[in-house]
């Protein structure tokens, strides 16, 4: 039977979801131990369980042999980060319980998504995998990473320098319905879908691990696709 070291390993490789799934509950005890030594009054239990388990997906994201630690003492290190977390939720009093929930429930989704797409996630990709709308998805993207609108862009689809909106920025709502994920996450960050923010063709080829030119490529291909719907 693979130890847990070996199984922390393969899941490194491959993200299968199975493969973390089991990892999950094996060290669900754990994570209960972690969420009652740090219950604070004021902070609810739901609370401290999505931090515990964000540390404990971390915990296995790094996790490395070669310093020479056990697989549940890296564990336990990092889950010592609760406490922290805790208090300053504590402290703040102004993220509602709920909210902070939903923002590490989508924080942790997100993250796994896209370590198995290799790339960021587009907003269709994320509510489709965490059973939210689109709308509810774009909301949660703009608090965590803040969002610049179209009219505030400083590059245009082509990659030129703007001020305004792009006019054939209709043309690119439609598109946006029936192009592949990595073309979603290009008109997203052209035009602020989704509460992502406005970037350039250097940008958007480091989110998506491809190339500058592969981006300005895939551009030309959707400038192409708006011609022929005109």
């Amino acid at each position: 039977m693979p130890t847990d070291q070996e199984n922390i390993l393969q899941w490194q490789k491959t993200n299968d979801p199975q493969l973390f799934a089991d990892l999950v509950v094996r060290y669900q005890p754990v994570v209960n131990k972690v969420v009652n030594q740090y219950r604070t009054v004021g902070v609810s239990p739901a609370t401290l369980r999505a931090e515990a388990t964000t540390q404990l997906i971390k915990s296995f994201k790094s996790y490395d042999p070669k310093h020479g630690t056990q697989p549940t003492t890296h564990v336990w290190n990092n889950l010592k980060k609760v406490q922290r977390v805790a208090s300053e939720s504590l402290q703040s009093g102004h993220i509602p319980e709920n909210r902070a929930l939903k923002r590490s429930t989508f924080t942790i989704v997100r993250d796994n998504l896209e370590d198995r797409l290799g790339r960021e996630a587009s907003v269709e990709e994320i509510a489709d995998e965490i059973g939210w709308n689109k709308k509810e998805v774009a909301r949660m993207s703009h608090e965590l990473g803040g969002e610049a609108t179209a009219s505030k862009a400083s590059f245009d689809f082509y990659g030129n320098a703007v001020t305004k909106e792009h006019p054939d920025k209709a043309l690119f709502d439609y598109m946006y319905m029936d192009v592949s994920g990595p073309e979603k996450v290009i008109l997203e960050h052209t035009f602020g879908y989704g509460g992502k923010p406005i970037l350039n063709n250097k940008e958007i080829a480091a989110k998506l691990n491809k190339n500058e030119m592969w981006v300005h490529r895939a551009k030309q291909r959707l400038s192409d696709r708006v011609k022929s719907y005109r």
